[in-house]
């Protein structure tokens, strides 16, 4: 069986490096995505683990991202969709904010 290959999103913190560095650790190869990846010095230290831009909002990063992965693991087997943002406020508010 081939060694599978994880995208993360958001992984420049949190639950996305933790989730990077989990899978890495179980032998998998990680494209460890972030929105800054100059700013990275912990994941890029790891074999097998690929750190490279990727904005939620900017479909050309998202492309460059996946084709910079498969070129360099092949495939990608799983997508874990961390990357987000969070907001405070009244239910009522919100069409005022993102509206």
């Amino acid at each position: 069986m081939s060694q599978k290959t994880v995208l993360i999103t958001g992984c420049s913190s949190g639950f996305g490096k933790l989730s990077a560095k989990t899978f890495h650790k179980n032998g998998w190869n990680v494209i460890a995505t972030m929105r800054s990846p100059q700013k990275e010095t912990d994941l890029t230290q790891l074999e097998n683990v690929l750190v490279t831009r990727l904005d939620v909002t900017d479909s050309e990063s998202i492309e460059a991202a996946i084709a910079q992965g498969r070129e360099k693991f092949g495939t990608i087997d799983v997508l874990v969709n961390n990357a987000g943002f969070g907001s405070h406020g009244c239910l009522e508010q919100f069409s005022q904010l993102f509206g």
